[in-house]
């Protein structure tokens, strides 16, 4: 059922665009057959929605309107995601759509094409049986969208795309000529679709990846190749925000100490040199004097990637610079994450966490309103649970968990 209402989905008339969207250029012809201008304006939409997708309903009305359509429709969803998926649209209207979803999408027949086929509704399903069909009688007559053209792409596991348009009774059917129009579009679809899966999981990972960096204790950055900032973690910023010898101007590292700026510079550019190079292991470390706080900070300057030169390697060089300073910022693992990670009860997750943040198990047992037999009791339970059997290395198994990340 869920696939079915989804491929219904993916060609039904669809909702207006924003009146703000920008429109392409239509070519208009009286032979539907697409020139080759439209054909590489259609292509050069398709590649560019896989960076914007906005271009892609520039795409849908152009292709709409070559194919005398009334409506057109992409949809791109992950098999595992909920049936409405992301859908991008020309044509239609609100109403159409309200019906189609509330009532008539179980009822679509025109879903699960064979992959890169162009097919037309009426190949797919037999005309008099199609023409039979409540579908057919009191939604498609009804909103004079009596003609559908589709292809679908898809990869298992990654994505399953559609795109349809839709045509009035007086345009008559699609010809072999308009279906030659989708046919040649059908590479471009699908590399567009990879590209913007390809994106989209990067940008999964990287967001995990981002909260991941935001728990680390020590403040982190990523720098491209001209020494532009382009991610810091929270004790990053949390640490460059204050007017010390180094702090974050605009999307630069600056130094309070000339001498210090130029120590930086050099370590870096010897860290791009070997990131260009992907040499691996080269490590620049300096020490750079602190104005407001005591001590200093520590910097370590290395390539971001020290993974040997591939046919995949990056066209830009990326940084990471570590620094280090004495502060009062304690970040302590969430008691449930404890609990949950270790099979502790509530009680011996606070326990613990009191320990951890410094507090004697005398300390801990008042802290929690409980005897100091009875932490001690919760202290041999958590011994038991964890294979830990002192105060000490438990604090550390902590602190060096994926607890830290909750």
């Amino acid at each position: 059922m869920s696939a079915t209402i989804d491929g219904l989905r993916a060609r039904a008339p669809a909702l207006r665009a924003p009146a703000h969207a920008v429109r392409p250029r239509v070519v208009r012809r009286e032979n539907p057959a697409s020139g080759p201008d439209v054909h590489e304006q259609l292509a050069q939409l398709l590649h560019e929605g896989a960076l914007d997708p906005k271009r892609w309903r520039d795409m849908l009305e152009l292709l709409g309107r070559e194919l005398k359509g009334n409506s057109a429709t992409l949809i791109l969803r992950s098999p595992t995601c909920g049936e409405a998926g992301v859908l991008h649209s020309w044509g239609g209207s609100p109403e159409v759509l309200s019906q189609y979803s509330h009532r008539y999408f179980a009822m679509d027949p025109f879903v699960q094409l064979p992959e890169k086929q162009v097919i037309t509704l009426h190949d797919f399903v037999p005309p008099e049986e199609l023409e039979r069909s409540p579908f057919y009688t009191d939604y498609l007559v009804q909103w004079d969208s009596i003609y559908h053209l589709g292809v679908d792409v898809r990869e298992e596991g990654r994505y399953y795309a559609r795109l349809r348009v839709s045509r009035p009774r007086r345009a008559g059917n699609f010809s072999a000529a308009d279906r030659e129009v989708v046919a040649r579009l059908v590479p471009h679809f699908d590399n567009a679709i990879r590209t913007r899966a390809a994106l989209d999981a990067a940008r999964t990972g990287r967001a995990a990846y981002a909260e991941a960096m935001d728990h680390l204790t020590l403040a982190t950055l990523i720098l491209d190749g001209t020494g532009r900032v382009i991610h810091a973690n929270a004790m990053a910023r949390e640490l460059l925000a204050s007017p010390d010898r180094i702090m974050l101007m605009g999307d630069r590292l600056s130094f309070g100490e000339p001498a210090d700026a130029k120590r930086f510079r050099e370590a870096f550019e010897r860290a791009t040199e070997a990131a260009r190079a992907t040499q691996p292991g080269l490590v620049e470390a300096l020490r750079v004097r602190r104005g407001l706080g005591p001590g200093q900070f520590s910097v370590i300057v290395r390539p971001a990637s020290a993974r040997p030169a591939t046919e995949e390697s990056t066209l830009s060089p990326a940084v990471a610079v570590f620094i280090s300073a004495e502060t009062d910022r304690a970040q302590s693992p969430p008691v449930e994450t404890v609990r949950k990670l270790f099979d502790l009860t509530r009680k011996e997750a606070e326990l613990a966490m009191c320990l951890t943040n410094g507090r004697s198990l005398r300390e801990a047992a008042a802290d929690l309103g409980i005897t100091l037999n009875t932490a001690r009791a919760h202290l041999r339970s958590i011994f038991a649970k964890t294979g830990i059997d002192r105060q000490a290395r438990l604090v550390r198994a902590i602190l060096r968990s994926v607890a830290a990340l909750g």
